[in-house]
């Protein structure tokens, strides 16, 4: 067994010796190749986990009652089971007013879709339907009032008995109409 070593510190903004401190800790070199080895056994088996556990990786599609699912999740913040139409504006302006890139108070298809992984392509394709239903005029932009008005029919759609309260089983249903996408 190598003999242990000590190592004394000094904290780089000492003035003089009476502000120097010593820590002192026992230091062992690098037992030689078995340990270098069992370190990256450990790091490759901690890479598997992470790619196995990671739904990116598994390349798991979700249908579109699942997605309306988490997409109500978001919404409900309350989590009173339902959401209203100003429930839904305001979190979707501050969502508008973060992905709106270059702050020109309009959304380019790029600008909503930006961060999904290219290989989620069901996700993307759901998130193209979506800007293109919010986009009125069709010129590839959305604006604030377009969103908002989008929002307001997405819970004239969902809101099935027009109470102003839109529950996770009237926004899965009309979701499966492309309406609540």
């Amino acid at each position: 067994m190598s003999p242990q070593h000590t190592l004394s510190v000094t904290p780089a903004l000492s003035r003089g010796p009476s502000l120097r401190r010593s820590m002192r800790f026992p230091w062992i070199p690098a037992q030689g190749r078995n340990d270098v080895l069992s370190g990256l056994v450990h790091l490759a088996f901690l890479a598997t986990l992470l790619f196995l556990a990671t739904p990116a990786f598994a390349q798991q599609t979700e249908t579109d009652a699942q997605s309306a699912e988490r997409y109500f999740d978001r919404l409900d913040q309350k989590k009173q089971g339902f959401f209203t139409l100003a429930d839904m504006q305001r979190i979707e302006g501050k969502t508008f007013k973060r992905i709106d890139d270059n702050k020109d108070g309009e959304l380019t298809l790029s600008e909503y879709i930006f961060g999904i992984p290219d290989e989620r392509q069901d996700v993307i394709d759901r998130f193209t339907r979506r800007f293109r239903l919010a986009d009125a005029d069709n010129n590839g932009r959305v604006t604030m009032d377009e969103y908002m008005a989008f929002c307001a029919k997405v819970v004239a759609a969902a809101d099935t008995n027009q109470d102003g309260m839109v529950t996770k089983e009237e926004f899965v249903a009309a979701s499966g109409g492309g309406a609540a996408e």
